[in-house]
């Protein structure tokens, strides 16, 4: 059985205006971290040539997040422009309530739901770590273009110097190194044929890496040093920032949060969760919500949708955080948001449309009739 002309109209504006706002709300998301990384760019932290990859993985990061926000905003615009061009007037007037409503709107919530679920489930994780890789690997190039062969580097984090006769020819490993710092109030000299600069993934720390090589300890003046062999030698060079936790939760897959036990993993797992939910809890709000009259003004209903969408996230973010702190149980965690606005949703709606008005019983004359 194919749509209805009804159906495929109100669709077809809801779609429209739900793409129409993802992109808007795209834009708004990446100004913010787009300015931050050209900046980083411009002052040499960062390879320029990085950019876009890195905002490829933010976009598919935030798609998750920007989707059901962008439907909820979609619908409100479409069905309000309906009412206020008094289209939904003329609808109902030749029988077409809010079931036909709600026809359209689960069968373009329904698939979109799906493509979030996918989208905050495997996705968006997946996104997280190849773009939190990238960004190590662009750390550690910016770092060694950085060092220029033939000239002895001043390095604060090691407290000393160090020097490299040349690059090898991909330009990754350095050739016949040469380090001087201090340890414990020791002069140490590190001597090795080969060496490369590499992050820590927990800390952020640069370390210059050596390979095959010398080491020399002692007291310069003293007469007594010892000397060792070593295949592999680090030493830190650059102090990193610590990286975010919730970052690194961001990007865990699935899986590994669903056999964890830790109250951080599970309520990380229910926040991807809550990504899909929030469509069809919203696609319920979003009807009583829309309706207006003509006589209204072009963005009150907007305004409100806004606030409506801010109290819903943050209800869910604030119950993340007890989640976490083990205020309230797993069980509970972030479900009684949602319960909570799709009832408000269904009592809105049942009171617009009197379905929660008792039944007048039909005057049969009463007793005294003859």
């Amino acid at each position: 059985m194919g749509l209805s002309i009804v159906s495929r109209y109100l669709i077809r504006e809801i779609a429209q205006a739900w793409l129409a706002v993802t992109l808007v709300l795209t834009a708004v998301l990446f100004t913010n971290r787009l300015v931050r990384y050209l900046g980083d760019a411009a002052s040499g932290s960062l390879p320029g040539d990085m950019v876009l990859q890195l905002m490829g993985y933010k976009a598919l990061s935030y798609l998750a997040l920007a989707i059901p926000g962008a439907f909820f905003l979609g619908i409100i615009l479409a069905l309000g422009r309906l009412y206020r061009d008094s289209e939904m007037a003329a609808l109902g007037a030749c029988g077409i309530g809010p079931r036909e409503l709600y026809k359209a709107l689960i069968l373009l919530a329904a698939p979109l739901a799906l493509l979030i679920a996918w989208l905050a489930l495997e996705v968006g994780p997946w996104a997280a770590r190849e773009g939190r890789e990238a960004e190590q690997l662009a750390s550690e190039a910016v770092e060694i273009q950085a060092i220029r062969p033939g000239r002895f580097i001043q390095s604060g984090q090691a407290d000393g110097m160090f020097y490299i006769e040349r690059f090898s020819e991909d330009g990754e490993r350095m050739r016949n190194v040469f380090l001087q710092t201090r340890q414990g109030g020791e002069q140490i000299l590190l001597a090795a044929n080969e060496g490369y600069v590499e992050a820590d993934p927990d800390t952020g720390d640069q370390y210059l890496v050596l390979l095959d090589g010398r080491r020399y300890d002692g007291d310069p003046g003293g007469g007594r040093w010892r000397e060792y062999e070593y295949k592999v030698h680090g030493v830190r060079i650059a102090e990193g920032e610590p990286p975010d936790v919730r970052v690194r939760r961001d990007g865990m897959p699935t899986r590994e949060l669903l056999a964890s036990d830790d109250l951080r993993d599970i309520s990380e797992f229910q926040w991807r969760v809550s990504m899909p939910i929030m469509v069809i809890t919203l696609g319920l709000m979003a009807i009583p919500l829309s309706r207006s009259s003509p006589r209204d003004g072009r963005y009150g209903r907007l305004l409100l949708a806004v606030l409506v969408y801010a109290i819903y996230s943050n209800g869910l973010t604030v119950s993340q955080g007890w989640l976490e702190d083990g205020t309230v149980p797993p069980w509970i965690g972030l479900w009684p948001v949602h319960l909570l606005v799709a009832a408000i949703a269904v009592v809105w709606l049942s009171r617009q449309y009197g379905l929660l008005r008792p039944r007048r019983r039909p005057d049969t004359g009463g007793e005294g009739a003859t």
